[in-house]
């Protein structure tokens, strides 16, 4: 048996690395023996489907006090739960299992799924990180001067048993205040404009808005910028439509007639893999992981980050050509089931954790 703790700041509902992390435990092979800690969030009842039970810790890592307390306490419990190799998928985490290291016969990994910086000193000490694209991969070699073989790439996964639809499709248009008959164009995610670009999509169908009155944008999500872009919906009164983060999400892609992401940075792109499970064709930005993920004009279309005029024309080609929109929307579906299923890639940590213990690069 080989024994995991995986450590995260938080579990949320939106986030790709508890959507990750969810994906290890439930899909690995039972050698494996795998513990989760982490400091909170709104997204611990993702676990409960396959009866998991997350371990929470409610102490404040920006303190000094804090900690201490969580040091000490993961100290103990690595003893007592014989944990052979600790799994961190947050930067202040892998500071932690470091100075833990000493202490224990433990091996150490880190996942990186973002673009940070600075705190060279103390970042990314562990003896294997796993970077979600090539883009992250090329990011660590060259701001934290890090060696190639010490990282690994692992692409995300989407789990074909997780989409289920729960509510028909018009009765949730309904409930929510879309027109049947309108195009919906359908962001997922974080509402943050520096990073994600929904101020960019927001611009966008602004203008679309203005030579076609049958379109609606649907957001979904939570964030920074969330009562920003509710003020742009009341002062431009457009057909738009925003939620907060929903655990039935597909539901919510079943009512999108295209998925756009318009973001800035973009280490990997999870809802590349969500557009593509449920058959729905995809534009992205062409930075970081979705210009890694996507084909454009094969599997999906990519614009000029920041260029609303380039997204608009690429949302036009998915409303004037349905045939186009479908052969994209096909072969992106084509490419994540032989790709990036949970069959494919949960093997891929399965092998890192058996070398890691046995010392293989």
């Amino acid at each position: 048996m080989i024994r995991i703790l995986h450590l995260q700041t938080e579990l949320n509902l939106a986030c790709g690395i508890t959507r990750t992390v969810s994906q290890i435990i439930k899909n690995s092979a039972s050698e494996f023996e795998h513990h989760l800690i982490a400091l909170g969030g709104d997204g611990l009842s993702r676990f409960e489907d396959f009866n998991f039970n997350p371990k929470e810790l409610n102490l404040d890592r920006f303190s000094v006090f804090g900690t201490l307390k969580i040091y000490f306490f993961l100290l103990n419990f690595c003893k007592k739960h014989s944990i052979q190799i600790i799994h961190s998928h947050h930067r202040s985490f892998d500071t932690i299992a470091w100075l833990l290291k000493p202490f224990l016969k433990v091996k150490t990994i880190t996942s990186v799924q973002s673009k940070v910086y600075g705190k060279n000193i103390i970042s990314y000490k562990a003896d294997k990180l796993i970077a979600c694209s090539n883009a992250i991969k090329k990011h660590l070699m060259s701001n934290f001067n890090l060696p190639e073989n010490r990282i690994e790439v692992i692409y995300n996964s989407v789990d074909p048993a997780e989409l289920k639809i729960k509510t028909e499709k018009d009765q949730l248009k309904s409930e929510i205040g879309i027109n049947l008959k309108d195009f919906v164009i359908g962001f997922v995610g974080r509402i943050n404009y520096k990073e994600k670009g929904v101020d960019v999509l927001l611009k966008t169908f602004g203008l679309l808005s203005k030579v076609n009155l049958h379109i609606h944008l649907l957001i979904v999500g939570d964030g920074p910028d969330y009562d920003e872009a509710k003020n742009f919906y009341a002062e431009n009164k457009l057909k738009l439509t925003i939620i907060s983060s929903q655990e039935n999400i597909f539901d919510y892609y079943n009512l999108m007639d295209v998925v756009v992401l318009p973001s800035r940075i973009e280490p990997f792109g999870i809802v590349v893999l969500e557009a593509g499970l449920i058959n729905k064709p995809f534009i992205g930005s062409n930075v970081d992981g979705i210009a890694e993920l996507i084909e454009h004009e094969k599997d999906g279309l990519l614009f000029e980050s920041g260029n609303e005029g380039d997204l608009l024309k690429q949302i036009i080609k998915i409303i004037d050509d349905k045939n186009f929109a479908d052969l994209l929307s096909k072969n992106l579906y084509k490419k994540v089931l032989e790709c990036f299923t949970v069959k494919r890639i949960i093997p891929q940590y399965e092998k890192l954790y058996r070398n890691i213990l046995n010392d293989v690069n």
